[in-house]
């Protein structure tokens, strides 16, 4: 699913917000980079190119690309173009990994479910991009379903969730997840999570989910990135949320187990 197409460019800027279009579609160009939906060496289109599809002026086009060369994401060259030079491959980390048992985890996860309120943006079931096919390890043609959701508490958005999942099962359908819990739809049609990553970061938010979480462009926002696997352990669903610090504080506890230290997630 090409990031750059007509489609896929709707609804990405935004004149009824204060922030300046060229803010905006740095914001966006930042979050395809920083969740390597352009990767590290690709090129993008050019600027008349861009300035075309989203009917913008290419100064303004010009503008959002400069200021993410100024901060290393991106080469720009005469007459070659511009290109990726600070994707995901690139990104360091410092790791500090904790261990939860997973039961936990989904029993606060139906929890969550059952105190808020869901509303569905978008599904479909696509070929998805090279790099999540890569990270799915899934055959060239096979589709995942893409979901697009925002969980709202007495009408406050707090989360905007997009997610991929590896399933053929019809009920993980449009319908179902329009008002039903995710997990409880992994139940359902058997999807097999015995292992879940979770990471979390900080990342500034894009203008299509700042509408949806009613926030301003460029705000910062509480990433949380989480991958289930299945027993052999084999990606079958990633999912990214981006948090309103305001409306929702992630909270863990973490028990020191005497008599079973090494309890597996």
């Amino acid at each position: 699913m090409d990031p750059f197409t007509t489609q896929s460019l709707e609804g990405i800027l935004r004149r009824d917000v204060h922030a300046p279009l060229y803010h905006q579609l740095q914001g966006f160009l930042r979050g395809l980079i920083e969740r390597g939906e352009i990767g590290d060496g690709e090129q993008l289109p050019r600027e008349e190119e861009l300035a075309r599809r989203l009917r913008i002026s290419r100064v303004t086009v010009r503008q959002a690309l400069q200021l993410l060369a100024d901060d290393g994401l991106l080469v720009r060259q005469r007459g070659r173009g511009t290109r990726v030079v600070g994707g995901k491959v690139r990104t360091s980390t410092i790791p500090m990994p904790l261990k939860t048992p997973l039961g936990e985890l989904m029993h606060s996860l139906d929890t969550l479910a059952g105190n808020t309120q869901v509303r569905l943006l978008g599904w479909e079931r696509v070929v998805p991009p090279e790099p999540i096919r890569e990270l799915f390890g899934s055959a060239p043609g096979e589709t995942l379903v893409r979901c697009v959701r925002v969980r709202s508490r007495h009408g406050h958005p707090f989360g905007y969730y997009a997610s991929w999942t590896r399933t053929v099962h019809p009920d993980f359908n449009a319908e179902n997840l329009a008002y039903g819990s995710r997990i409880e739809l992994f139940r359902r049609c058997g999807i097999d999570v015995a292992r879940v990553q979770q990471t979390v970061s900080a990342l500034r938010v894009g203008a299509l989910s700042a509408m949806h979480l009613q926030m301003s462009t460029g705000q910062a926002v509480m990433t949380l990135e989480r991958r289930s696997f299945n027993a052999k352990q084999q990606l079958q669903d990633l999912l990214e949320i981006q948090y309103r610090p305001d409306q929702l504080r992630y909270q863990m506890r973490l028990d020191y187990e005497a008599n079973n230290p090494e309890t597996p997630v």
